[in-house]
């Protein structure tokens, strides 16, 4: 058995949570000892598709017969990839009518946690849902080659006795990012790294007005290439997620793989993976989230990374595999056919 994974999301966010989604599907895979290809000319017997806006890989393979797996809600951070919107004037969350269309077309839908399966059965889908978490590498965070964690510093040009807070998030609202500028302000000596999908500067006015800080410390970027991610992961403090917009599990897993201390905003837990002060730290307000943050900086609340990388280790590659198999084997079992 073939499955057909594409190379990149459809935006073409290179290195942003998306892609990096798509980069564990294939370690999983590997490991697990599944063929699998990007190519669309290929012969392949599952699709496994990541964003919305694959509608047309999506409406190709049904028309040719070959059954079609979707993972939802794993990259929400990536508005390439993202299944859900903001209700009008509300902060409540909905699936837009032609995602939900996309989901219902396809074989069967994989979410990283109960929490999301419950969501988008009330939303309507009415396909299967599997909870079926990513895997991580967890070595590939735990030992590091040579001189990864400079990368950082190097490509920024920054000073490396300089400590760091990452933030991420997708440059569609200010609340988080204001929580992130409250927090720099505070800490001048600290540098403030926003990660987002594409430059700050191809952002709505709203969001490029926001980001326009006097503070020499704080600076909002776009994507990156995958080595400086993962320095800036490997030197982060803090790993701060302060938009209502549900967690990227993806993101958030690597940030507790590189034993970052998660602060983040209670609402924004639907993975359901965090527990405050067990294995990470939360606040419905923003206020909350500045205070969690000056307090762990200052030294005043212990960290949970210890307990967070514990439950994280029973999230390996060969697990994902193992049930990422089984559930193609199911589903071309069920809706596919011999070949294309």
């Amino acid at each position: 058995m073939k499955v057909f994974i594409p190379e990149t999301n459809s935006n073409h966010f290179v290195n942003f949570e998306g892609t990096r989604l798509l980069k564990t599907l294939k370690a999983s895979l590997e490991v697990s000892g599944m063929d699998y290809t990007s190519s669309v000319v290929d012969q392949f017997d599952v699709v496994h598709l990541i964003s919305p806006l694959d509608v047309n890989k999506e409406n190709d393979a049904l028309e040719r017969g070959i059954p079609v797996v979707i993972s939802a809600m794993f990259t929400e951070s990536d508005p390439s990839c993202s299944f859900i919107e903001y209700k009008r004037d509300s902060k409540e969350i909905a699936v837009p009518q032609k995602t939900l269309n996309f989901l219902n077309k396809g074989d069967i839908v994989l979410v990283p946690s109960i929490q999301a399966q419950l969501f988008l059965k009330e939303s309507g889908v009415n396909k299967e849902i599997l909870v079926c978490p990513p895997g991580i590498d967890l070595e590939h965070y735990t030992k590091p080659s040579k001189g990864q964690k400079e990368v950082f510093y190097r490509y920024f040009r920054e000073e490396t006795f300089k400590d760091l807070v990452v933030a991420v998030g997708d440059y569609q609202s200010t609340d988080g990012m204001s929580v992130f500028l409250e927090v720099a302000r505070e800490f001048p000596n600290i540098l403030f790294y926003y990660f987002g999908p594409y430059p700050i500067d191809k952002a709505s006015p709203n969001i490029r007005k926001t980001a326009q800080t006097p503070l020499k410390n704080v600076k909002f970027v776009g994507d990156v290439p995958d080595d400086v991610y993962e320095s800036a992961l490997l030197n982060a403090k803090i790993f701060l997620l302060p938009s209502y917009r549900p967690i990227g599990i993806m993101s958030l897993f690597e940030a507790i793989a590189s034993h970052c201390q998660i602060v983040v905003r209670s609402q924004a837990n639907l993975g359901g993976f965090l527990r405050e002060g067990r294995n990470a730290y939360m606040g419905e307000y923003s206020e909350t989230l500045i205070s969690l943050c000056r307090d762990y900086l200052n030294g005043k609340i212990s960290p949970t990374t210890e307990a967070a990388y514990e439950e994280l280790s029973h999230y390996s590659l060969e697990s994902s595999g193992k049930q990422l198999k089984a559930i193609y084997q199911e589903v071309y079992n069920v809706h596919g056919f011999k070949g294309v």
